[in-house]
């Protein structure tokens, strides 16, 4: 999958956004995603389980080597991706940006390489990492229950194992232990009742920064470069206000108003 594709979704989003960001389908005003009238709190856990997948290339055509001609023929394989942590909602739900959120996950890279034509070589390689995610994140409402969310974030990852073996070229060429992205991730999301959301996304970077490559945002290993993509779901709740909990302060009775009938757009 390719940059462009990336910025397909980009451009779909900001369509959708100039579509459904003035009152929902056919001018009817939808129910609201989230309750501000004091009865849950605006901030909580979420989880993410999903899969990670590198992309590569899908033609790849013979080039020069030592004099011989060859083929580089890379693959991706899938890999496991867990996160957990927490969110914010802003202030009677913002207004670009509705929420941020924070966590800290695993992640498995995998993929393998062969080589044909004058030598023929193959490699494989399993990246595992710890890492830490932070995303700010725009939602836009288009039914009672369903919204598009487009988020863009930061993550810092530590690679603490690794596999790898190739006996061709370039046989220990790999990312630096430590690795930084800007990075996006496109979810579509489903309010399951008052409190509880299921949010499926697919995230990529779209940038490294660490190493940084030339504006690069795809991942080096051996002699090809993969785009790393991970397929989540994210599963978040609203908490209850506690007996012990501050209730809400509103500045007026206007702004209690607009605080509750506020709508994510």
């Amino acid at each position: 999958m390719r940059l462009s594709i990336l910025l397909s979704f980009i451009a779909f989003s900001l369509v959708s956004y100039s579509q459904l960001g003035l009152g929902g389908q056919n001018g009817r005003k939808n129910m609201p995603l989230v309750d501000f009238g004091g009865r849950y709190k605006m901030s909580g856990w979420l989880f993410e389980p999903g899969f990670t997948w590198n992309s590569c290339r899908l033609f790849n055509p013979e080039e020069e080597y030592e004099d011989q001609m060859i083929k580089v023929n890379p693959r991706g394989k899938l890999g496991a991706y867990f996160g957990m942590g927490r969110y914010t909602i802003f202030y009677q739900g913002g207004n670009i940006f509705n929420y941020l959120d924070y966590s800290v996950a695993y992640k498995m890279l995998r993929g393998k390489e062969k080589i044909t034509g004058a030598i023929e070589r193959e490699g494989k390689y399993s990246h595992n990492y710890l890492l830490g995610n932070f995303n700010i994140n725009n939602v836009i409402q288009f039914s009672d229950k369903m919204f598009l969310q487009n988020s863009i974030g930061a993550n810092l990852d530590w690679r603490f194992l690794k596999r790898q073996s190739h006996d061709g070229p370039n046989a220990d060429k790999r990312p630096s232990a430590i690795v930084a992205n800007l990075h996006y991730k496109f979810g579509i999301g489903f309010k399951i009742n008052e409190r509880f959301f299921i949010i499926p996304a697919i995230e990529t970077p779209i940038l490294n920064i660490y190493n940084f490559e030339k504006f690069k945002s795809t991942w080096g290993i051996f002699n090809s470069r993969y785009r790393p993509l991970i397929f989540s779901v994210r599963f978040a709740w609203l908490r209850p206000v506690g007996r012990g909990d501050c209730p809400p302060v509103y500045a007026s009775p206007d702004d209690k108003k607009a605080q509750e009938n506020f709508q994510m757009r």
